[in-house]
């Protein structure tokens, strides 16, 4: 037997363009309503089992045909799909919260109003035989059917609101676990995690036997920026540098603000002379980029010592070597990579 099928939208056209698309397929008994008022008649007049909703009309909207249909209908499996140009996650919850089992975006593609219909179409099918098992369970013991599933309806309801509230939470102590390990001016790694990581590199790197190398960045002649310029240009110039290693950097690749003006970076799986080259290009493009900073432009040159990791050696060694090389940088006129 066909599915009912309601589509309610005070735009014909809209109306039209859907009737279009799923008036081919024969899985469907196709009714329209362009008023909330009228929705609700022909959901009490035709046994509807599917409905698709726009949330955005005048007069009685969405949100109230939807607030009424699982009023009157509470033992029954409808299926409310909502139309909404709404893509704020606060809204969609909303929607979710007045009972709807799904939404479609604006503007409308035959390709997922077709997918949103066949995943309500297996919901309405599972939901049917939840309520058919559950009445042949509980009739015969004399049990209110009705009262078991609105309580059903009220768990869920609350089931929901608690998913939402862990889901906030999850994201807020992910949100709290990146603030803790980042160097609030140059969004890099702070001193700490930086140092936990690198740590967990030389353990990968020892237990893959792979290569691992690290390079130390230091800010040529940074006392003069803050001099000459002041602190808040300095801090412009920290902040630039961590975008641009964060824009360069592989996935597995760490970068975090070693002290005042020096950085490490962790390069995995990567030997001195591929980290050399990596360190030559970031060199070229610091020298060439140009800082503005109130009515003062000024350029900073960066000097790089790189170092791969020597297997057994400690974390301080390894960056000791690097920190070494990028001293020989500077006696050497700065501006330039040396490999350890």
């Amino acid at each position: 037997m066909p599915t009912n099928l309601l589509i309610v939208d005070d735009n014909e056209e809209h109306l039209d363009l859907m009737f279009e698309i799923l008036k081919e397929e024969n899985r469907y008994a196709l009714f329209r309503a362009v008023s909330g008022e009228e929705a609700l008649e022909v959901v009490a007049d035709k046994d509807i089992q599917i409905v698709i909703l726009d949330v955005v009309m005048p007069g009685m909207d969405g949100y109230e045909v939807c607030r009424q249909i699982r009023k009157q209908y509470r033992l029954k499996p409808i299926q409310i799909v909502m139309i909404s140009g709404f893509n704020h996650k606060n809204d969609l919850d909303e929607l979710l919260e007045l009972g709807a089992d799904d939404f479609i975006s604006k503007p409308i593609t035959a390709l997922e109003l077709q997918a949103r219909l066949k995943a309500a179409l297996i919901r309405l099918r599972d939901q049917t035989k939840v309520m058919g098992v559950l009445r042949e369970r509980t009739q015969p013991e004399g049990k209110n059917f009705s009262t078991l599933v609105a309580e059903n309806i009220q768990l869920r309801q609350e089931y929901q609101k608690v998913r939402r509230i862990n889901e906030e939470l999850q994201a807020n102590c992910h949100q709290l676990e990146q603030l803790a390990s980042l160097d609030t001016l140059s969004g890099l790694l702070n001193r700490r995690t930086l140092f936990k990581r690198i740590e967990i590199e030389i353990e990968r790197t020892t237990r893959l036997d792979w290569p691992l190398t690290g390079i130390m960045i230091d800010i040529d002649h940074f006392k003069r920026v803050n001099d000459n310029f002041g602190h808040q240009c300095g801090d412009i110039v920290i902040q630039e540098i961590g975008a641009k290693l964060t824009k360069s950097l592989r996935k597995y690749d760490y970068a975090g603000r070693y002290g005042g003006e020096e950085f490490f970076v962790v390069f995995s799986n990567t030997m001195a002379g591929t980290a050399q080259s990596i360190a030559e290009r970031f060199r070229l493009e610091m020298q060439e980029t140009r800082f503005n900073c109130g009515d003062e432009q000024f350029n900073v040159t960066v000097s790089i010592g790189v170092s791969q990791y020597i297997p057994g050696e400690s974390p301080g060694r390894w960056i000791s070597r690097a920190d070494g090389a990028m001293y020989q940088a500077k006696q050497r006129g700065r501006n330039q990579v040396v490999i350890s």
